[in-house]
């Protein structure tokens, strides 16, 4: 089952850990919302895979992307070590989906990048464009 995590409509946070208190009241808000979970994922791996959403404390913008640990893949990009993102830092997690495979994470942010996924993002109301 896949789990999903939005951010940036709490208070703001600054480290994963912060984010990890807040796991089980962000699943619930996740039900509420009624985003459909995706299927085919196996709970019994040890491996995580993410496909997050990042904004810009800067201009506002989102980057999305995927990775096998978030904590570190926030560090890049807010050390200015990824070139699509370096000119827009400073950088938060804004929204997360945890997949038991990289394939089904990957897969997940392309879909955010496509006009559909775009929509479905404003439709649940975890992007603001």
């Amino acid at each position: 089952m896949t789990e999903f995590y939005l951010i940036s409509k709490f208070v703001g946070f600054r480290s994963i850990g912060e984010v990890a208190e807040l796991a089980e009241g962000a699943r619930l808000l996740s039900e509420y919302r009624g985003i459909p979970p995706i299927v085919g994922s196996n709970p019994t791996l040890s491996a995580m895979f993410y496909a997050y959403i990042l904004k810009s404390e800067k201009d506002g913008g989102y980057y999305f992307g995927s990775t096998s640990n978030l904590e570190n893949r926030l560090k890049t990009h807010n050390a200015g070590k990824v070139r699509s993102t370096k000119g827009r830092r400073l950088w938060k997690l804004h929204y997360f989906e945890k997949y038991n495979y990289k394939q089904e994470a990957m897969k997940r942010e392309r879909f955010f990048k496509t006009i559909n996924g775009y929509n479905w993002l404003k439709n649940q109301k975890i992007t603001e464009r």
